[in-house]
């Protein structure tokens, strides 16, 4: 007789149940605005890895990039998307302007700091998005697919690994789909 049989069977349903309502969320959201009948594709936050902005107590700030794209009209696709590089953490931080830099493979795209700042380009960022930058449909899919992503943001390095980036490739599946098979996609995934 095992009389411990029951409890592990117990132990492994609640480590289920706790995954299951740990889950994170979804890689994509759409939402739509009935209003102005413009559709919003944003992606899960995307983890920055080696980024040194912060020191001592100020380590608990997490730096990520997040894919929002726009267009006017249901089941519509983007043209262009907007990348945004946001902190989360309770400790502000200096940085060193706005600017980006991307290395994409063997390319190098930079966008400059669009406030321009002639003196002084350090300033203080608390939570929230600080800096965005517009990127190509082609220029995504590049981002998405390619095997080392690094760059700069706020005179920062930092990488973001081919696995933190499959909200891009999720994203771009569920546009290539078209609305039929992703609408199909979406309820028989469930919540």
């Amino acid at each position: 007789m095992n009389v411990y049989a029951p409890k592990s069977w117990l132990v492994l349903a609640l480590v289920f149940l706790i995954a299951g309502c740990g889950s994170s969320s979804p890689p994509v959201q759409i939402t739509q605005d009935a209003s102005s009948g413009q559709t919003t594709y944003k992606t899960r936050q995307m983890r920055l890895s080696e980024i040194e902005m912060t020191q001592g107590l100020e380590k608990g700030n997490r730096f990520y990039m997040q894919v929002v794209g726009t267009c006017t009209s249901q089941d519509c696709v983007p043209r262009s998307y907007d990348l945004h590089f946001v902190k989360e953490g309770m400790q502000s931080v200096q940085i060193e302007g706005r600017g980006v830099s991307l290395t994409i493979g063997t390319e190098t795209l930079s966008w400059k700091d669009p406030q321009n700042r002639s003196v002084n380009r350090a300033s203080t960022i608390r939570s929230g998005t600080f800096a965005r930058v517009e990127v190509t449909s082609e220029q995504l899919s590049t981002i998405g697919g390619v095997d080392e992503v690094s760059g700069t943001v706020g005179g920062e390095g930092f990488s973001i690994s081919h696995e933190a980036r499959a909200p891009i490739r999720q994203l771009l599946r569920r546009l290539e789909e078209g609305p039929d098979e992703s609408s199909q996609a979406s309820s028989s995934q469930g919540d």
